[in-house]
């Protein structure tokens, strides 16, 4: 589809505050015709060149603050570079295909009449006190600047200051926003959770969301105003873009924090009081880029998803041509409005998969007829750009794969499984060959993720003839190459404005690398370029984070602990020394010194004796935790982790995480050489027990529970994730602490 190559996602154009769907042939025509002839009865530009010598060139058009002013302008439209004067007095620089000046007769009576109204606007949010001194202002105080926005309640001394720049900045802004009487202050709150923006601080944070994020999930009009999302769309909505751009927004530093709580608030009431499809928009970028949170119980991300999804089909969403059957009112839509309601149904049903997926939790997607595009027809691909179309079947992939995989049908054997595995596998490469996009990379990262989570699957097959699992190394090559995507993300900066679910995938690769290195499967694996792989997970986890101590945080201390404890060789040897947890099968495993290369048939005769005397449950490569789907293998490690702690090792989380976190590269040799025994190294995680080894943990369980790794005992009903020490007492620890 090469005549899709301007897609606002691709990297030529990324930046550019182009309509998002000008990419379709049928826009694309419009956009360029509208642009001329309008232009041509204007003579705002201030090139004086003919508009027939601009319809096929990519000349500089004047932006829509100059032509108002009729003012020179050196905006560059592609790729997008502001114009000085927007840069220089804090306007949003954009240019709009029908655009009209507003003309100058009245002007001044005009700006007189929305002045008054301003500060009657601002009187109600200031008091009339601040407005006593105002016709005669003083000059700002440089000391003020910076401290104006960070209390609630802007004091008085600094009132004056403040006004004075906000009407410096009305002045200089254009008539479009007084005629529509936006006010001075976004609001949103009140009391001690009473957050407010300024004009330029909204811009800002406009520019930074489109800029930034909207790549990642590119359905916003990018030539809307904030004013127009905020008072036409939904307040929710304009709300939502403000905090995913804040999450990484230096202009005013605590601001995330300082949305969270009326924010959720305005979210539970936006899906209270008749919501409509502005909201369902907002919700998809609310679990797209969530609010980060510290324990997973109050993660309320998988909530806000089912909301959302209740919400579109509550509105209508999934029958967009028909929303006179889902209203009380009468009904009646554009066609842009019915594609634009597609649009979000389609979007949704992306975000939904990947919070699902992310979550381990079974998916809650409808691909319903609706859904079905064509990429060849022209109007499709104007409703749904391509970009999104190749979104939208990898998600139905990774519903798919879900459905067919990770399901608790025991009928089939670990050949037959492994079979499945394959088929899934080979027709997912088939659908990414079959698909031409427009953004290859973003297409690419996305579509290792699907990868990473069908071969995750490869946890859940227990056959112990090592030598025979080709998709252990199916699996560590996917992790590697999804993490090479991410690492090359992290080196390009842009890693920081992923959504959540990659970061949930390269933690899924993280841990799955930390469980194949760790096990008698690691001979078969390049295995220093796997320690390195880990090494950074950790890194870019940490630095990737939205504030110190949210979950992705956690998560890299606990695979950073895991790997330091079980890296050297001492999965291999630490249980030796503990009567309390050893057993039977471990006598033959805790001799096991040789090359693992050179024995793998010693190997599988060893593999064959564990699992004869325990089952899985002193098995590196085996679950414990096998209701999580794909991301069973984090939940796994994390309550193996939690198990291995000598005491409150979880609470003490926090601390290790924000003062001093731990370093994972034990040694700069990552494995002991062939026929060294380690004997029962010195720990350096005293909250450890030296005696456990976290990875291949035979489990302590009463008479009866034997068979513990079964589905039926860790269904997704009654399975036993916040046990500590006695299946029967639920202390809490890891279900409502979530301990990582």
């Amino acid at each position: 589809m090469h005549h899709h190559s301007m897609s606002p996602t691709s990297p030529a154009t990324q930046g550019n505050f182009q309509h998002p769907f000008a990419g379709s042939p049928t826009s694309a025509r419009g956009f360029k015709r509208s642009a001329s002839s309008d232009d041509d009865g204007d003579n705002g530009d201030g090139d004086g060149r003919p508009s027939s010598s601009r319809r096929n060139t990519a000349v500089k058009r004047a932006c829509n603050e100059c032509r108002q002013q009729k003012l020179k302008c050196n905006v560059q439209q592609d790729p997008f570079v502001s114009c000085h004067r927007c840069q220089k007095q804090n306007l949003r620089c954009v240019i709009e295909p029908n655009f009209k000046r507003v003309g100058k007769r009245n002007r001044n009576a005009e700006m007189e009449r929305e002045m008054e109204h301003l500060r009657e606007r601002l009187a109600l949010y200031e008091g009339p006190q601040a407005l006593a001194s105002q016709p005669t202002l003083n000059t700002p105080q440089p000391s003020s600047d910076n401290n104006v926005f960070n209390s609630v309640r802007v004091p008085k001394v600094e009132d004056e200051a403040f006004l004075q720049t906000q009407h410096q900045q009305v002045a200089a802004t254009s008539l479009l926003d007084l005629r529509s009487g936006s006010p001075m202050f976004y609001p949103l709150g009140s009391g001690e959770n009473h957050v407010r923006l300024t004009h330029g601080e909204v811009n800002e944070l406009f520019t930074e969301y489109f800029q930034l994020y909207h790549p990642f999930l590119p359905f916003l009009d990018q030539v809307r105003t904030p004013d127009e999302y905020h008072s036409q769309d939904h307040k929710l909505l304009f709300w939502a873009i403000i905090s995913v751009a804040a999450r990484r927004y230096g202009g005013r530093p605590g601001l995330l924090k300082d949305l969270a709580k009326p924010l959720t608030d305005l979210i539970w009431d936006s899906i209270r009081n008749q919501p409509n499809h502005h909201v369902v928009k907002a919700l998809c970028l609310l679990c797209t880029w969530p609010i980060p949170a510290e324990r997973t119980v109050t993660d309320p991300t998988f909530i806000l998803c089912g909301a959302m999804m209740q919400t579109a089909m509550q509105i209508g969403l999934h029958q967009p041509t028909h929303a006179q059957d889902f209203a009380r009112i009468k009904v009646r839509l554009q066609q842009e409005d019915i594609n634009d309601r597609l649009r979000t149904w389609a979007v949704c049903n992306i975000v939904a998969q990947t919070v699902s997926t992310g979550n381990g939790q079974p998916s809650i997607t409808l691909y319903n007829s609706t859904l079905e595009f064509d990429v060849d027809d022209e109007t499709d691909m104007a409703i749904l750009p391509p970009t999104l179309y190749v979104r939208l079947r990898q998600e139905k992939a990774a519903d798919r794969i879900g459905r067919q995989l990770y399901s608790t049908h025991k009928d089939r054997s670990d050949e037959e499984w492994i079979i499945y595995l394959n088929m899934q596998a080979e027709r997912l490469k088939a659908e990414r060959k079959s698909v031409d996009g427009v953004d290859s990379e973003l297409e690419e990262l996305y579509h290792r993720a699907v990868q990473l989570h069908t071969h995750l699957f490869s946890f859940f097959i227990a056959d112990p003839r090592l030598e025979r699992r080709e998709d252990l190394i199916a699996l560590y090559f996917t992790a590697t190459g999804f993490l090479d995507r991410v690492f090359k993300l992290h080196g390009e900066a842009k890693l920081r404005y992923v959504p959540y679910y990659i970061m949930q995938m390269a933690l899924a690769a993280g841990f799955a690398m930390l469980k194949i290195l760790n096990s008698d499967f690691a001979g078969r694996l390049p295995t220093d370029q796997g320690r390195k792989y880990v090494l950074q997970t950790v890194d870019v986890l940490r630095k990737s984070k939205v504030w110190p101590n949210d979950l992705p945080d956690r998560f890299a201390e606990v695979l950073a602990q895991l790997w330091k404890e079980s890296s050297r060789g001492r999965s291999l040897h630490s249980m030796s020394q503990s009567p309390s947890v050893s057993n039977a099968g471990m006598a033959t495993f805790n001799h096991h010194t040789q090359n693992q290369q050179q024995h793998s048939s010693q190997n599988n005769h060893q593999s064959l004796q564990r699992r004869d005397s325990s089952g899985l449950h002193d098995d590196p490569l085996g679950l414990i935790v096998r209701s999580r789907k794909s991301m069973s293998v984090v939940f796994d490690c994390v309550w193996r982790w939690r198990e291995a702690q000598v005491s409150g090792g979880a609470e003490q989380l926090d601390t290790t995480v924000m003062n001093n976190p731990t370093n994972p590269d034990s040694s700069s040799n990552s494995t002991p050489p062939p026929g060294v025994v380690i004997e029962n190294p010195a720990h350096g995680m005293p909250n450890f027990n030296p005696h456990l080894n976290t990875l291949s943990m035979p489990l302590q369980m009463p008479q009866g529970l034997a068979s513990a790794n079964s589905f039926e005992f860790f269904d997704s009903v009654s399975w036993m994730l916040d046990t500590q020490n006695d299946w029967n007492q639920y202390p809490g620890g890891f279900g409502t602490d979530f301990g990582a």
